[in-house]
């Protein structure tokens, strides 16, 4: 089994001496963020009390589905560690959350959001069955360029002298398209 390796005195503060704050964090690729919040998420877990169900009450987002997979993989591993290293009851209790991992609320952001909706489809007139659409979709793209038109048209019709300027150098298509 591979050893997480060991955080250094600020990654220590933010994934373990300040467990009672919230926080986020930031900073440049390969410094650590990922292995600070599976420090954080396992320590979190641990400092619950025996008759909670910690899964449920912990959120981690990130922006990414590759970032989010790989937290969910890092935490799956710390608690692993966790397990190995601990008292008969303790690495029980640490292997049970390791079993109900599907259940841990890690994800993107919009995936988070969409399970809010999606959990409260009936009340917020929504299809429960909606999709959210990926950067590089058709339907993104159609969205926003509809968007833009009923924008710049408001603007014209609101006697926004600057909106109406840039239809007249060019086309509305044009000025939808910028």
């Amino acid at each position: 089994m591979t050893t997480t390796p060991q955080l250094t005195p600020v990654q220590r503060a933010a994934a373990v001496a300040r467990l009672t704050e919230n926080i986020a964090l930031t900073s440049g690729a390969g410094c650590g963020k990922t292995l600070v919040l599976a420090r954080r998420f396992a320590e979190l877990l641990l400092s619950r009390p025996e008759d909670e169900d910690p899964l449920a009450s912990f959120v981690a987002l990130t922006f990414t589905d590759k970032a989010a997979l790989e937290m969910s993989q890092r935490v799956r591993r710390t608690l692993a560690e966790f397990a190995a290293a601990a008292a008969p009851e303790q690495a029980r209790r640490v292997r049970q959350w390791l079993e109900a991992m599907g259940e841990a609320r890690i994800s993107t952001i919009h995936g988070f959001c969409a399970a809010l909706l999606r959990g409260c489809a009936v009340e917020a007139g929504l299809d429960p069955a909606f999709a959210v659409c990926g950067e590089d979709d058709l339907s993104v793209r159609k969205l926003a360029a509809d968007a833009a038109e009923s924008a710049v048209l408001e603007a014209v019709e609101a006697g926004d002298g600057k909106a109406a300027e840039l239809i007249e150098r060019g086309s509305l298509g044009g000025v939808i398209d910028q």
